[in-house]
């Protein structure tokens, strides 16, 4: 309330001294013209004077307040300002802690990929040995048996190659008296009692 009341009696004496300087003004160039007077001046000085007084007078507590606020507003940002900067610090050196400890877990990730891949490939080589062997054991299995079968397939052969052979050989060397001999010898065989 009592700031609109100086406000207001400040307004109304600025409008009333512009009033009267006014019309100082213009009566005195209704007589002169050219001429300076030294009491226009005075007067025009000394109504700036009282002009100037009143403003500080009524103006001065709401300027200190004014500037106070400011100067409180202005503190208040400089804080907010360096408590976001030491945010930003401890973000900063979080994220580069962060980023070291990233590193360090990357290549510990390496190293133990390595690890898992030489396990794997030694893992990889045992099941290509087995493989290997068990496809030599086949191999040596079916190559026995092959050998076995072309074996026996073969004793038959000479067998049927030696009894032709042997019955050829009877044929042509056997006389009527062998035939005949060997005749008795089977029925004397056959007919003895096992």
């Amino acid at each position: 309330m009592r700031g609109a009341r100086s406000t207001a009696l400040v307004v109304t004496s600025l409008a009333f001294l512009a009033r009267t300087a006014e019309a100082q003004h213009a009566e005195h160039a209704a007589h002169a013209e050219h001429a300076t007077e030294w009491s226009l001046l005075v007067f025009h000085t000394f109504g700036l004077a009282i002009l100037i007084g009143v403003i500080g007078y009524f103006a001065r507590q709401p300027l200190q307040m004014f500037l106070r606020d400011r100067s409180d507003g202005l503190r208040r940002q400089l804080d907010n300002a360096r408590a976001a900067l030491e945010n930003a610090r401890k973000a900063n050196a979080a994220i580069r802690a962060r980023l070291d400890r990233i590193g360090d877990e990357n290549e510990a990730l390496v190293r133990e990929a390595a690890e898992l891949a030489e396990i794997e490939r030694g893992r990889a080589l045992e099941r290509a040995r087995s493989a290997a062997e068990r496809v030599r054991e086949e191999a040596k299995r079916a190559a026995d048996q092959e050998i076995e079968r072309a074996r026996a397939e073969l004793q038959a052969e000479a067998a049927r190659l030696a009894i032709s052979l042997a019955g050829e050989l009877v044929r042509t060397n056997l006389t009527p008296d062998d035939e005949r001999r060997m005749v008795a010898e089977f029925v004397e065989r056959a007919g003895r009692p096992t």
